[in-house]
């Protein structure tokens, strides 16, 4: 039964529940590498529907997750850092690990991601 009183759901409860998807998506990914090949062959496949299924969700509202893991983290980025103190300003950085997705609408954001910056390491290395 819904709510007659708030029928209206705000973009940026939408945003929080696509996040917290995410969330749970991806720590499920971890844990798929534990299991036997039976139970996780099952649970990969419901993860992949699943995902699917937010994706035609997403693409319906009109919005989109963007995971920036592995690009090179510049001011611009729709993103907070969550160790700035960590790295000189200098020090050129990569997205490390994407702690929650950011949440836009075409261009506008709704919801600023969370990341992990580190050094990017030199090719040469």
């Amino acid at each position: 039964m819904v709510n007659q009183r708030n029928s209206e759901i705000s973009p940026e409860a939408v945003a929080q529940l696509c996040v917290e998807y995410w969330k749970l998506s991806t720590a499920t990914e971890r844990a798929l590498t534990v299991l036997e090949d039976k139970d996780g062959k099952r649970l990969q496949a419901q993860l992949k529907y699943s995902k699917r299924q937010l994706e035609v969700i997403l693409q319906e509202l009109g919005l989109r997750l963007v995971d920036f893991h592995g690009e090179l983290y510049h001011a611009g980025l729709a993103v907070s850092v969550d160790n700035p103190a960590d790295h000189d300003e200098e020090e050129e950085l990569i997205i490390s690990k994407t702690l929650e997705p950011t949440v836009m609408s075409d261009m506008t954001v709704l919801r600023l991601g969370r990341v992990i910056v580190a050094p990017k390491q030199n090719e040469e290395e």
